[in-house]
């Protein structure tokens, strides 16, 4: 099951579930495994940055480790932080969006990014996975 919780107006949940679909596809995981993404304004993204990471500050993403052999993760993206990142990069939101699940669902599959060359490994392989995606 992957459930969109919409706090922000972003819409478009369809599109987003057919993206994570393409990922759990991509990644062989079980169809099974559940996923949440909540898109949320900058205050619930600080309240959660600073309760799970202790840091008094907004960010973009922010991924959850599933807690059960059912529940892949929960990811929680910030909608104004999105935006704003999105436009600084030239990109198109929704693309940017894409990129955010994309980094958020490679964390819930143990990626992790402890080093600048990590880092950028995530990056292209989110760049290589966002491309796949507009091949389709």
């Amino acid at each position: 099951m992957k459930t969109i919780i919409d706090e922000c107006g972003i819409g478009n949940k369809i599109y987003f579930k057919k993206f994570i679909d393409f990922l759990y596809k991509r990644f062989n995981v079980s169809r099974k495994k559940e996923i949440n993404i909540l898109f949320c304004n900058i205050d619930k993204i600080k309240e959660l940055n600073q309760q799970f990471r202790k840091r008094k500050r907004p960010t973009d993403v922010l991924s959850f480790y599933g807690y059960s052999d059912n529940i892949l993760g929960d990811i929680a993206i910030c909608c104004e932080v999105a935006e704003k990142k999105a436009k600084a990069f030239k990109m198109d939101k929704e693309e940017f969006i894409l990129f955010l699940i994309t980094h958020g669902f490679l964390h819930l599959l143990g990626y992790k990014h402890d080093s600048i060359e990590d880092y950028e490994k995530m990056v292209d392989l989110q760049k290589k996975i966002l491309q796949e995606w507009s091949n389709l």
